[in-house]
């Protein structure tokens, strides 16, 4: 007897992740995004608190969900930054060490300088140009952003974006 590709042994499924949510209790907007939270081993908040759960298209998925919130809270809350928060995602999302060596002190202030610079422009563009942002709540993201954790690439158990907006 055989069991299904998306079952672990003795036929139990895998469990769910625990779902990423808002932390509405939070003080500072950008803290209140569901990605960024406390993570084991981190001393300070995680700018990137995913779980690497969901195989490659469950990451797609829960990664643009997750960016258009992102957009979205550049968009409202462009006022409250006087610096840049993109870098920090991609340093803790890439898993970068702050400090140690020059090399990897180099990565950091590239990726700094980077990402700070694409952050003024994606405030300027979410500012000015119609993408679509207004279109989804972010309850609707977020909902979308889970079901890409919890996707089950050998037994494709997941819809796609397209279907969760209703397309």
């Amino acid at each position: 007897m055989t069991t299904a590709p998306s079952t672990q042994a003795y036929g139990v499924r895998k469990p769910a992740v625990s779902p990423l949510r808002f932390h509405h209790r939070k003080s500072y907007p950008l803290h209140q995004l569901p990605f960024i939270d406390k993570a084991p081993g981190k001393r300070w908040l995680s700018f990137w608190a995913v779980p690497k759960t969901g195989g490659y298209s469950g990451g797609c998925k829960t990664g643009e969900s997750l960016a258009r919130i992102y957009l979205k809270h550049l968009k409202k809350h462009r006022t409250d930054f006087n610096e840049g928060r993109l870098q920090s995602i991609v340093l803790d999302m890439c898993e970068v060490e702050r400090g140690g060596d020059p090399e990897q002190g180099a990565l950091c202030g590239q990726v700094v300088g980077f990402f700070s610079e694409l952050e003024c422009w994606l405030i300027a563009a979410v500012q000015h140009l119609d993408g679509g942002l207004d279109q989804d709540e972010n309850k609707t993201l977020l909902k979308t952003a889970n079901a890409g954790l919890n996707f089950d690439n050998e037994a494709g158990t997941s819809t796609s974006i397209a279907e969760d907006k209703g397309a």
